[in-house]
């Protein structure tokens, strides 16, 4: 896990000219795609409007998240640092690696749900709107894929393999829908 030697946030840091890649292509982003994908088709199943399951969706991610920020801090708070470094310092250190961390969480997690949201404001039908996050999400996955392989290798090929395995998931969770349904 990479800080930012304590001058400020690692996400400001990788936005303003670090490697997004590295920042986007993470555990945290693809558990938070699979988390959504998840409960897309769970709570797709009802009877409820895109709306009902966004609501559901959006406070479950944000628990999930919050959830991870937590964990990680704790998991954290007995890093080595310099010399007899103070608890509340630890604390304050620990929060934020974990906070930079776990951002790619909330952002790989909202792309599907402006889909979900097109439901809500009418521009897609409730079952067009889940359907839709979901192939998203397997999207979603596949460019994650791509890219994580893409940070090690030229190769095209290498590149595919990657976006086809990572996207599997995703489509297991469609099939699964189907199946449901």
């Amino acid at each position: 896990r990479a800080t930012d030697g304590g001058s400020g946030c690692l996400m400001a840091a990788t936005l303003a000219g670090g490697s997004i890649v590295k920042f986007i292509v993470s555990e945290p982003a693809i558990h938070g795609v699979i988390l959504v994908a998840g409960l897309v088709v769970i709570l797709g199943n009802s009877e409820e409007a895109s709306w009902d399951v966004l609501v559901k969706v959006i406070a479950t991610l944000v628990v999930f998240w919050a959830a991870h920020v937590y964990a990680g801090a704790v998991a954290h708070l007995g890093d080595e640092y310099e010399g007899d470094t103070p608890w509340r310092t630890r604390a304050v250190r620990a929060t934020r690696d974990s906070l930079d961390h776990s951002w790619g969480m909330l952002l790989a997690g909202v792309i599907p749900l402006v889909v979900l949201t097109m439901g809500t404001l009418n521009l897609l039908s409730d079952q067009n709107a889940i359907w839709g996050t979901l192939w998203v999400a397997v999207l979603i996955l596949g460019v994650l894929g791509w890219l994580g392989v893409a940070s090690w290798s030229p190769r095209p090929q290498a590149r595919f393999l990657g976006a086809v395995v990572t996207s599997l998931l995703g489509l297991a969770l469609v099939v699964l829908k189907a199946l449901v349904k």
